[in-house]
């Protein structure tokens, strides 16, 4: 078997656990996963998957220049863009996430928000059983108002948005973003292992003052990459009522 294992578990969504690629690489199959369920070809996907090298991923309308290329350069991070929105990600140590399903998908499906806090449901229950507990951030009173004031910032986890996982302090554990295409969606996040660093390879980027927080942290234990794929894998079963 090649490194890239894929299960198909009953008649609906596909499980697959891909190993790290290259960002360009990373895209492009999540892209095509897209494309085939706009198309009715596949009912829908989800895929954990890691990064090598490290890559920075810009969200789909995010301007080049917020990032500084030297500093890219000088420490091997590839840049990529993603076909999702959001703001800038630093994938390197972390566990990423793609769920492919249309957006009448009973389970994951829904308005934007509606989906996002499904989606971010069955990591949460991932999370659990690391024993990481988390809470999704609550609704704004002005959506437009905050999404303008997230877009402000170049930094992914700089702000949460509303729907996304963090931790009893605030500190946001998950970052997450979506496109949608022909009536299919795609929900790309990003689950940390350590707290973010994509500042640093980012024009005028300040830390902020909460900021991102890693699962090793919050655990106070070393947990690899692997571990946090397969209890993330785990919470996706149990959401789609996967035998187990």
């Amino acid at each position: 078997m090649s490194e890239r294992a894929a299960a198909t578990v009953g008649r609906r969504l596909e499980l697959i656990i891909d190993a790290p690629a290259p960002g360009e690489e990373n895209m492009r199959r999540d892209l095509a996963l897209l494309d085939a369920c706009a198309r009715g070809a596949i009912p829908g996907v989800v895929r954990l998957y890691g990064f090598r090298p490290a890559c920075l991923s810009l969200g789909r309308m995010q301007p080049l220049d917020d990032v500084d290329l030297e500093a890219c350069a000088r420490d091997g991070v590839d840049v990529v863009r993603r076909p999702s929105g959001g703001r800038a990600v630093l994938h390197d140590q972390e566990a990423t996430y793609a769920v492919v399903c249309r957006s009448t998908d009973p389970v994951f499906g829904g308005r934007v928000l509606e989906s996002c806090s499904r989606i971010h449901e069955a990591i949460a229950i991932g999370l659990a059983t690391l024993g990481v507990h988390t809470m999704p951030r609550a609704l704004p009173a002005n959506l437009r108002r905050d999404a303008r004031e997230g877009a402000a910032v170049a930094d992914c986890f700089a702000r949460p948005a509303a729907q996304e996982l963090l931790d009893d302090r605030g500190r946001k554990l998950v970052g997450s973003a979506q496109a949608r295409r022909a009536g299919a969606l795609l929900q790309h996040g990003s689950v940390l292992l350590e707290p973010p660093r994509a500042a640093g390879y980012l024009h005028g980027e300040a830390a902020p003052t909460l900021g991102g927080v890693g699962v090793r942290e919050l655990l106070g234990r070393q947990v690899s990459r692997e571990e946090l794929v397969a209890a993330l894998a785990a919470g996706f079963a149990l959401s789609l009522g996967w035998p187990s």
